[in-house]
């Protein structure tokens, strides 16, 4: 139990490997590994210590039952032997709401609505609800790339060509809706759409309604940034392509939605919002000729 404490605590997947049977390798790979591990630091924080809660045995299966205690909570894991070697791990994680993060995201998005339009001076609700409804599109085609990729790909493979798949999306959308239209107007609606619409209903679905693993489990400042930075990346480089129609742009703003969601993927949350705030000043500077 040790190891497995330091296998997620630093990432080191051979630190429990070797005691794994071949079935439960074929199952719990590193991929998974790097899942779950990113799924408990997130919710629970560095691992601790753990309590021995008990054993049974079922047939030739020997069960034991431990309590991890983390920074932040604590989470019961079960861990299952077969003469000797290990053929099941499961952990009881509960993936923590985090209304506190979800409002920061809700204010960020705000705060870009509100900057950009004092700054630009217009704004139009049609062409907001528009982009609205791009997010909400969108929503529905990025998860799918997503679980695609987790399910068939490995992870040095999956991260960037989802990444890839979802820039070129999101920015063909954009780019596809900004013709004759309002730009600034469609990009402001599709970061209010991610961070406070779509926010909303996510997490009320998933934590109260599915009880999956939650949207908002990231500490408050990020999120805030995250909401913030995307949603001025996402006006200010739709406004860009209403007014500048041509590959150029859309190829530029592709790139940086494209290595910021890789950086996302890759786990640097603050890489990924440097390129991405690196992205709005371009579409500012060239949105302002």
């Amino acid at each position: 139990m040790g190891k497995f404490i330091g296998a997620i605590n630093t990432g080191n997947y051979s630190l429990i490997e070797p005691y794994m049977s071949d079935e439960l390798k074929a199952q719990f790979t590193e991929d998974y590994f790097q899942n779950l591990r990113e799924l408990t630091l997130k919710n629970y924080g560095k691992l601790k210590e753990f309590t021995y809660d008990g054993n049974e045995t079922r047939g030739d299966l020997l069960r034991l039952k431990y309590t991890v205690n983390a920074e932040k909570g604590s989470f019961p894991v079960l861990i299952v032997y077969r003469n000797d070697e290990l053929v099941g791990l499961a952990l009881g994680l509960t993936p923590k709401p985090n209304p506190t993060g979800m409002l920061a995201a809700m204010g960020g998005a705000l705060i870009a609505l509100v900057g950009l339009y004092l700054w630009k001076r217009r704004l139009s609700l049609s062409e907001l609800a528009l982009g609205s409804g791009l997010a909400l599109v969108l929503a529905i085609i990025l998860p799918f790339y997503s679980l695609t990729g987790t399910l068939l790909l490995s992870r040095a493979v999956s991260i960037p060509l989802v990444s890839l798949l979802s820039a070129l999306t999101i920015e063909a959308g954009k780019y596809y809706l900004a013709k004759n239209r309002d730009g600034l107007s469609i990009g402001l609606g599709l970061g209010i759409g991610q961070f406070i619409l779509l926010g909303i209903g996510t997490f009320v679905a998933t934590n109260f309604i599915m009880k999956l693993p939650v949207s908002f489990t990231g500490d408050v400042l990020p999120l805030f940034l995250e909401a913030v930075i995307f949603t001025a990346f996402y006006a200010l480089s739709t406004e860009v392509y209403s007014k500048k129609r041509g590959m150029l742009p859309f190829t530029v703003f592709v790139i940086f939605e494209f290595l910021s969601l890789y950086l996302l993927g890759l786990g640097s949350v603050y890489g990924s919002l440097v390129i991405a705030l690196a992205g709005a000043a371009l579409a500012w500077k060239l949105g302002g000729e």
